[in-house]
């Protein structure tokens, strides 16, 4: 009769159901997140799952495979949770450093997969690049509208002006995120507290309010 334990006594589940898939998301995005890309093996996000080797690779070919998927997923997640934030307060008066403060509080509840995505997966394959630009042009758009619900109707702002706001508060962003999520030097000297509202008033420097 086979052995279907981990090792341990507890039995694995069959490769073959389809909830092992995000099982091996979960587990790759815990591990990248802690030890970054190069020190995990697919060995060790199977031991994190609870599969067996072979069982993770039934379902992805390789370890880049698995962080293209999560990146993929976190980036869907993210470009959602902008557009969701944008949809809801374009008809108010909000400043724009509350719309960038409250992502990264989002960040901060997905911190793992956000980890990933901002700090750990940085340069890791020219596929990762990829989609990480196609995932910027959608939160450019975002920022772009996001831009143009909170000037006032006395203030015109060209398209080209509304794009440039926007590329400054996208690369706002992904620096005080990668800051956030590292805790770096920059959020080390500043605090949590003080870190925000510097981001919130360089978000408002930006587009000018």
């Amino acid at each position: 009769m086979t052995d279907s334990s981990d090792g341990n006594g507890s039995p694995k589940r069959p490769a073959h159901r389809p909830s092992r898939r995000s099982d091996v998301i979960d587990a790759a995005t815990r591990l990248f997140a802690m030890r970054g890309l190069e020190t995990v093996t697919v060995a060790d996000i199977a031991d994190e799952a609870g599969m067996t080797s072979a069982a993770v690779y039934y379902h992805f070919p390789s370890k880049i495979d698995i962080l293209l998927e999560a990146m993929h997923t976190f980036s869907r997640a993210l470009v959602a949770e902008l557009d969701a934030r944008v949809t809801a307060r374009s008809g108010d008066d909000e400043a724009i450093g509350g719309l960038l403060t409250g992502l990264l509080g989002w960040l901060e509840q997905h911190r793992p997969a956000a980890t990933v995505y901002f700090v750990t997966s940085s340069g890791a394959n020219l596929a990762a690049e990829a989609l990480r630009r196609e995932t910027r042009v959608e939160l450019m758009e975002l920022f772009t509208q996001a831009v143009g619900a909170r000037t006032s109707p006395e203030r015109r702002i060209r398209p080209a002006e509304a794009g440039v706001m926007a590329t400054g508060l996208l690369s706002l962003v992904e620096t005080a995120a990668a800051s956030w999520l590292a805790e770096d030097a920059v959020l080390e000297g500043l605090g949590q507290r003080r870190f925000l509202r510097e981001t919130a008033a360089l978000a408002e420097r930006i587009v000018g309010a």
